[in-house]
């Protein structure tokens, strides 16, 4: 079996040994390498791993499918792109950090992003000795244009770079016309650009900018009759079932037991029970204190001794103040 020689890439390059025969990158100092330096380590394993004679294989295999003869090297390049673009073979997923996988690795777990389906792009094109270099394509930040910018020519400054595809050679040694390849969008044909595209095909080449929090919709209304599921037992059960007071921690508890997903948790239904009837105990003075029930029977309603004694200050506050001097 051919290995990949990572030691030789100009990055601190570390293999991740998944099954036999996987491989994952972890590049620690990939957002300190400028674009054209990324490139080339992109490139060093596109060559590599379109050296390795399975690679040959499988490429040969697609040309015959496809019924490119040789020499159509056009009609190679096409089929080879409309096989790496099809997602029944390399499902195309955004990442949330950056991972290189081994185009062997991508091919066999049949997903990745677009710097995936490019490498295993341009590792086909090297296996049959067609010409080929990376692609970069994103927006001036400060005019929004669309900016592309080929492997080999002098990179544009003020560019946000977002996506990466390819260019391959119309014939090996001395192409006479380069044709963009677009791996990731299923359909499109060899030749067409991204920059010739919307945010419809590639919601990151988009110039749009969402300012504040975007809006939050509203799931639709339950159809008549729903009724939503029972928690599940215990065991199956999420932390966020758990600790959702008095309700939750008697009903749960005796419900696992009833249907005998689990014993009965006594702790849990004591202080359950305790805070019960604390809260029922407490409510209910607060209630006798407004009626004028209970212990507070002889005094009335809260409402009649309020009114006495609002009544009370009323009629002092009518007094002369002789009168209120007397009184005093």
């Amino acid at each position: 079996m051919l290995r990949l020689p990572v030691h030789q890439l100009k990055t601190n390059a570390k293999e991740i040994k998944l099954e036999e025969g996987q491989k994952v990158y972890h590049l620690p100092n990939w957002n300190q390498l400028s674009h054209p330096e990324r490139l080339v380590i992109l490139r060093q394993i596109a060559m590599m791993r379109g050296r390795d004679p399975r690679i040959a294989r499988l490429v040969v295999s697609i040309l015959k499918k496809a019924k490119a003869k040789p020499r159509q090297y056009k009609d190679q390049a096409a089929a080879i792109l409309s096989w790496v673009q099809d997602p029944k073979n390399i499902y195309y997923v955004n990442e949330p950090g950056e991972r290189l996988g081994d185009p062997i690795y991508t091919i066999q777990v049949g997903h990745g992003d677009c710097d995936d389906q490019a490498l295993v792009l341009t590792c086909f094109f090297e296996s049959i000795g067609l010409p080929w270099r990376f692609v970069l394509s994103g927006r001036n930040q400060k005019t929004g244009a669309k900016v592309r910018y080929i492997e080999g020519t002098q990179i544009p400054s003020g560019v946000r770079w977002t996506h990466i595809y390819v260019v391959v050679g119309d014939k090996p040694f001395s192409p006479d016309h380069w044709y963009f390849c677009e791996p990731t969008v299923q359909g499109v044909p060899l030749g067409w650009d991204v920059i010739e595209g919307d945010e419809r095909y590639l919601p990151e080449m988009s110039a749009k900018r969402t300012k504040g929090p975007p809006m939050i919709v509203g799931a639709p209304k339950a159809p008549r009759g729903h009724r939503p599921p029972l928690a599940p037992p215990s065991q199956h059960r999420s932390p966020a079932y758990s600790g959702g007071g008095i309700a939750s921690a008697v009903g749960s508890s005796v419900a696992e037991s009833m249907d005998g997903s689990g014993p009965v948790d006594w702790k849990r239904v004591t202080s359950a029970v305790l805070t019960g009837v604390s809260v029922s105990v407490c409510t209910q003075l607060v209630l006798d204190l407004v009626r004028g029930d209970g212990i507070w029977k002889e005094a009335g309603p809260l409402h009649r001794r309020l009114s006495g004694i609002f009544e009370s200050l009323s009629t002092t506050s009518k007094l002369s103040p002789y009168s209120r001097k007397l009184t005093a």
